[in-house]
């Protein structure tokens, strides 16, 4: 799913390079299927389907928000971020922070989170920008 997501993406947003650089084809499934069992993220199933996934970290870090770009415009999204949201909430944070890519961000700012600085990550010859974002709550 992350990799139909991530490859997905309108080029004149992140070129081709860009996207095999953030996210290589063929995928690393057992990269994944270790990430996966140690971060346990939260998802939301959709006919059977996965269409979408959020981690959030104990301090408040949303970490890996993807729809996949079947499911995208449905309010999958805006769910699984008021369910993180709600966790934050009874964990007593102070605060949720991402580090957003150039689609999600507006979403971002949608939802109250401000821009707090522009990453550059250098990834095989490519630099690929996002936003740090926060918001506190």
């Amino acid at each position: 799913m992350f990799h139909s997501t991530i490859h997905a993406i309108d080029t004149d947003i992140y070129s081709k390079a860009e996207q095999e650089a953030w996210c290589p084809t063929p995928p690393d499934y057992q990269m994944w299927l270790e990430r996966l069992d140690n971060t346990q993220p939260w998802m939301a199933i959709f006919s059977s389907r996965l269409a979408g996934f959020i981690e959030l970290k104990d301090d408040g870090y949303i970490d890996c928000f993807y729809v996949h770009p079947d499911f995208q415009k449905r309010g999958i999204a805006r769910k699984l971020y008021e369910h993180i949201l709600d966790l934050a909430h009874q964990k007593k944070l102070s605060q949720l922070s991402v580090d957003a890519s150039k689609v999600a961000m507006p979403i971002f700012k949608k939802w109250g989170f401000e821009i707090k600085r522009a990453n550059k990550i250098s990834r095989k010859n490519q630099i690929l920008i996002n936003y740090h974002m926060y918001k506190s709550l």
